[in-house]
C-alpha cells in the first residue's frame, strides 16, 4: 500500500549525513515541513535501488513515484514548485531570475571552497581558508542590508547558504573574524526550528555553541 500525503505519494530523498549538498536539501524540506522519507546513503555500500536508477551515485537524489532527480538546484526548484507553501521564490520573473542568479554566483563562488577545503591539507588548506575568509569579510554589506540574504523575505538563496555558513568553523575559519552582520544573520537562522531539524547528529559537532 502506498503512503499518501494529501492525495500524493510521499517522496523519498537519498541523503548523505555530512555532505553539504544533502544538508541544503534537508533544510529546504524542513523549512517547507515536507513529509518525506529520508534514506541515509553510505557511498561504500549504496542502496541497490538507488544505483539501479542512478549509476553514477549522484547524491542527494529525489524519488517521486517513477521519477528520479538529482542535482541540488533541480531538486530545490522541483520541491519549491510541488510544495508552494511557504513560497521561497517571488512570483515576478525578474526577481526570480535575480535570485536564481544569486544562487548561481554562490555555486561558482563561495561554495567552490567546500571541496577545496575538504580535500586540501597543510598550507593548501590554510590558503583556501584565508581566501574564503577574505571574501566573506569583503561581503559584509550583503548581510547587513536585509533581514535575509539580499532579500526582505526568506528565499531559496537562504536554504542554500545557511548550511554553508554552518560549516565555516568546522573548516577552520575564525568565526569572530567574520563580519558581525554575517554572524548575526547566521545565528538567527541557526536557531530556527527548521534548521535545527535539518541537522544530522554528526553535523551538530561542527559547532560548539549550538
Amino acid at each position: 500500500m502506498s503512503i499518501i500525503e494529501r492525495g500524493r505519494s510521499v517522496i523519498t530523498i537519498y541523503s548523505e549525513t555530512e555532505a553539504f549538498d544533502s544538508h541544503r536539501i534537508r533544510f529546504l524540506l524542513a523549512t517547507k515541513s515536507i513529509n518525506c522519507k529520508i534514506i541515509s546513503v553510505d557511498r561504500s555500500d549504496p542502496p541497490e535501488d538507488l544505483l539501479a536508477n542512478n549509476p553514477t551515485l549522484e547524491v542527494p537524489t529525489l524519488v517521486d513515484r517513477d521519477m528520479h532527480l538529482y542535482g541540488v538546484n533541480v531538486i530545490t526548484e522541483y520541491l519549491d514548485e510541488r510544495y508552494p507553501h511557504p513560497p521561497l521564490m517571488p512570483p515576478d520573473p525578474m526577481t526570480r531570475a535575480r535570485l536564481r542568479f544569486t544562487v548561481y554566483r554562490l555555486e561558482n563562488g563561495w561554495f567552490q571552497y567546500v571541496n577545496k577545503i575538504e580535500s586540501a591539507v597543510g598550507k593548501a588548506k590554510e590558503a583556501a581558508v584565508a581566501d574564503l575568509t577574505a571574501e566573506l569579510v569583503a561581503a559584509e554589506s550583503l548581510f547587513s542590508q536585509n533581514p535575509y540574504f539580499m532579500n526582505a523575505d526568506m528565499t531559496l538563496v537562504d536554504t542554500n547558504l545557511v548550511p554553508f555558513l554552518w560549516r565555516l568553523e568546522h573548516y577552520g575559519l575564525d568565526w569572530e573574524a567574520l563580519p558581525k552582520a554575517l554572524r548575526n544573520y547566521a545565528h538567527r537562522m541557526f536557531q530556527s526550528k527548521a534548521f535545527k531539524k535539518s541537522i544530522t547528529e554528526s553535523e551538530r559537532e561542527y559547532r560548539f555553541d549550538f
